[in-house]
């Protein structure tokens, strides 16, 4: 068992907020918002398997070329 000062809350450790506390419990769900993240997070998604390809693409050539050799 720990100290009581260095129990972590829920707010410190996950970064959660009760509903109690969120300001957005009162407020209006905005489209656009939801939009532009789910737009965002398929940019992100994008750039990833890019990059994963490239990757396998360049392990793949240079295997080819130490065969090569």
């Amino acid at each position: 068992m720990g100290k009581i000062s260095q129990i972590k809350t829920d707010y410190e450790s996950y970064g959660f907020r009760s509903l109690s506390e969120s300001e957005t419990f009162h407020s209006r769900l905005d489209l656009n918002s939801l939009l532009n993240r789910a737009q965002e997070a398929k940019r992100k998604s994008k750039k990833l398997n890019l990059l994963i390809f490239s990757g396998a693409a360049t392990v793949v050539l240079v295997f080819f070329g130490l065969l090569s050799i």
